[in-house]
């Protein structure tokens, strides 16, 4: 039986249910007073932890990367899972909060089999009505120039990746949150282009002048380098789109269904008045 990990990156110490697959590991601990008792933490072996300011949940991907020996590899974060539901027809779903019975409700018994039969999952494509480069330029904490350099990084040391960010950052359909499942040798392809590409972003910017949320731009910009790694190969490897799960409690939880339910996830409506409001912010 192969050997999968699925991380749950926190950079607080949050709950994890104890089930199999799920291991919690605490991004930035070598930034942190305190590591979390039963967490794997990232500034263990080779790592780059104290890179989690503007690398974020990127720091436990490069220790999987090179601590790991699963055969394959996944990260979620403290507050998003993704769950195996084939149906699902919006790209997540709100529950209160991760426990053992919402797993289990939500067919986590089927991901082992489920994980080795693909060679990379990602989360559902979420349909923005707007490109991947004109949604980066108008997100609050976000630079377009950041963008911009990255495009032209890719040109410069990936060439035969050009064609597919064209088409990711000019289409609608986004992939969020650096949450991935991968067989191994995708995943080590995975790491081995995207990190290269952010350090000679790093090498070429001045992030002291920027806000805490500003500096986290390499975190980002990898939003966006999975949506490119995954467009290049999808037609290649066997590959899957699974929904995910945001754990909000309380009455914040309640709230966003009640926004969901007028305004769905991918619709146009949602878009337009998401648009109405940043237009009124500027």
């Amino acid at each position: 039986m192969s050997k999968i990990q699925l991380f749950v990156c926190c950079h607080r110490e949050s709950p994890v249910p104890n089930v199999p697959l799920l291991v919690p590991i605490q991004v930035g601990a070598a930034l942190a007073d305190e590591l979390f008792p039963g967490y794997v933490h990232d500034n263990s072996g080779e790592n780059i932890s104290e890179r989690n300011r503007s690398y974020c949940e990127l720091t436990a991907h490069y220790w999987a990367w090179k601590n790991s020996a699963a055969d394959y590899v996944g990260f979620f974060h403290y507050r998003r899972y993704l769950y195996p539901d084939f149906d699902a027809r919006l790209p997540y779903r709100v529950e209160a909060e991760p426990t053992e019975e919402t797993l289990a409700r939500l067919g986590f018994a089927r991901f082992p089999a489920l994980i080795e039969a693909y060679d990379m999952i990602v989360p559902k494509g979420e349909e923005m009505h707007v490109s991947v480069r004109e949604h980066y330029a108008a997100a609050p904490e976000h630079r377009g120039e950041d963008l911009e350099k990255l495009e032209r990084i890719v040109r410069e040391k990936s060439p035969d990746y050009v064609d597919a960010m064209e088409r990711y950052f000019s289409g609608t359909v986004h992939y969020f949150g650096n949450i991935l499942i991968m067989r191994r040798e995708v995943f080590d392809a995975y790491c081995a282009w995207l990190f290269p590409i952010l350090e000679e972003f790093d090498r070429e910017t001045d992030l002291s002048a920027r806000s805490a949320q500003e500096k986290r731009v390499d975190g980002y910009l990898a939003e966006r380098l999975l949506g490119v790694f995954y467009t290049r190969h999808r037609d290649e490897l066997k590959t899957l789109e699974l929904p995910r799960v945001h754990f909000l409690p309380g009455r914040q939880g309640l709230k966003t269904r009640l926004l969901n339910a007028l305004l769905p996830p991918g619709s146009r409506r949602r878009s337009l008045i998401k648009g109405l409001r940043a237009a009124a912010r500027r």
